[in-house]
C-alpha cells in the first residue's frame, strides 16, 4: 500500500476543519528563571498547557514536547495502517516556516500516542512562533495554533556570542610593516586571493586576519582571551566534501578589537615538508585526494580552498551562506601524472 505523506500546514492558517489551543494568557514561561546552559524545552501538555524550561538562545537547539492528545479530530486507519499525521511548523522573525513531524504516518509509522519529541534549531534571536496540524488522507484537517494566532516565544541573543566580527582582509607580500602586514598591502577576503609559487617561495606575509569585539572580553589585554572566544576557521579543497575545522591564532589586539590571524602557508595543500612545495609526485598512488586542475596558460596545477570562519559559533562569511575563495597553484610539472 502507498504510504501516505506527512499532512503539514506550511502556513499559519486561521481557518480550519476544527481548531484548539489555549489562549496566550494561559501559557506559562519559565525561560526567565532558567540558568543559562540548562536543556531548553517548550512542552505542549495534554491539559492544553504550554511550559518552557531552559533558556532559548540563538544557536542552541530546543526539544518540542507535543502531547499527541491535543489534536485526535482528524485520525482514521485502513487496512490496520494509520492514514493521519500530526506535525509542526515554525519560524523566527521574518524567516522561513520550517516544518518537523511528531507522530502518525509520516513515510513510517510515528508515536499513535503520549508525548511526541522534535529537536529544532534556532538559527537566530527573534520571536518564535509554533503552531501544529492534523490531518488525514481523506482531506480532514486540524489545528493547534492558539486559535490562529500561533504560539509566541522569545529567542534571545547568545550571550556568548561576540557583538561584532568582520575587517576580514589578505596580505600575500614581501613588504612587512613592524614585523607584520603593512596596511597598504591588505586587500577585502571577500574577494579571494592567489597563492602561486611566488608567494610560496618569496612572500614574507601570506594571511589572512579578521577582528573581533565582545565588550569585557576583547577591550583589554585579556589573559583568558582564548577561554573566552573559540575562534575556529572551517576549510575544504574543492567544491564537494566535508569541512575540517583548526583553531586560530590570536594576533593582537586592534584598539577594542582583537585581531586574528590565519596563515595562508599553513593552509597550502601543495607544501611539501619543508612547506614550501617542490613535491615531485612519480606514482599516481601518490597524488593528491583533492581535485586538481590545469591553469589557463598550462603551466601550473590549481585547486580552490574553500574556508569560513566561526567565533563561539557565529559565522563570519563573505555573505550568507557563501564562503572565503582562495586559489592555489604549483608547477604542472610537478604534479604531470596526476593530470
Amino acid at each position: 500500500m502507498r504510504l501516505l505523506p506527512l499532512l503539514l500546514s506550511t502556513l499559519p492558517l486561521l481557518a480550519c476543519a476544527a481548531q484548539h489551543g489555549s489562549s496566550l494568557d494561559e501559557e506559562t514561561s519559565s525561560s526567565a528563571n532558567a540558568r543559562l546552559g540548562d536543556p531548553a524545552s517548550i512542552t505542549f501538555g495534554a491539559d492544553w498547557s504550554v511550559h518552557t524550561s531552559g533558556a532559548l538562545v540563538a544557536g542552541a537547539k530546543v526539544d518540542v514536547a507535543y502531547d499527541l492528545g491535543r489534536l485526535t479530530t482528524c485520525r482514521g486507519e485502513q487496512g490496520g495502517i494509520p492514514q493521519w499525521s500530526v506535525g509542526g511548523s515554525y519560524r523566527i522573525g521574518d524567516g522561513p516556516v520550517q516544518s518537523f513531524a511528531l507522530g502518525g504516518l509520516d513515510g513510517t509509522v510515528g508515536p499513535l500516542s503520549g508525548v511526541a519529541h522534535a529537536a529544532i534549531t534556532l538559527e537566530k534571536a527573534g520571536d518564535l512562533q509554533l503552531w501544529f496540524n492534523n490531518g488525514n488522507r481523506w482531506g480532514c484537517q486540524a489545528y493547534d495554533s492558539a486559535y490562529g494566532a500561533n504560539y509566541h516565544f522569545a529567542v534571545g541573543a547568545d550571550p556568548r556570542a561576540p557583538g561584532w566580527v568582520g575587517n576580514a582582509n589578505v596580505v600575500v607580500s614581501r613588504a612587512t610593516c613592524s614585523a607584520g602586514p603593512c596596511d597598504a598591502d591588505l586587500r577585502p577576503l571577500a574577494g579571494g586571493f592567489s597563492f602561486d609559487t611566488w608567494a610560496r617561495q618569496r612572500a614574507a606575509i601570506t594571511a589572512a586576519y579578521f577582528q573581533v569585539w565582545k565588550s569585557g572580553v576583547t577591550d583589554f589585554d585579556n589573559p583568558d582571551l582564548w577561554k573566552q572566544l573559540d575562534v575556529q576557521v572551517h576549510t575544504r579543497i574543492g567544491e564537494a566534501g566535508t569541512f575540517t575545522s583548526s583553531y586560530v591564532s590570536f594576533d593582537h589586539r586592534v584598539g577594542n578589537d582583537a585581531r586574528y590571524v590565519i596563515s595562508l602557508r599553513g593552509l597550502d595543500p601543495f607544501a611539501g615538508p619543508s612547506g614550501y612545495g617542490g613535491v615531485v609526485v612519480t606514482k599516481k598512488a601518490d597524488c593528491p585526494k583533492f581535485p586538481l586542475r590545469k591553469s589557463a596558460d598550462g603551466a601550473y596545477v590549481e585547486t580552490d580552498l574553500f574556508f569560513y570562519v566561526t567565533v563561539n559559533g557565529v559565522e563570519l562569511r563573505p555573505a550568507p551562506g557563501a564562503t572565503y575563495k582562495g586559489t592555489y597553484s604549483e608547477y604542472v610539472g610537478n604534479y604531470a601524472i596526476c593530470l
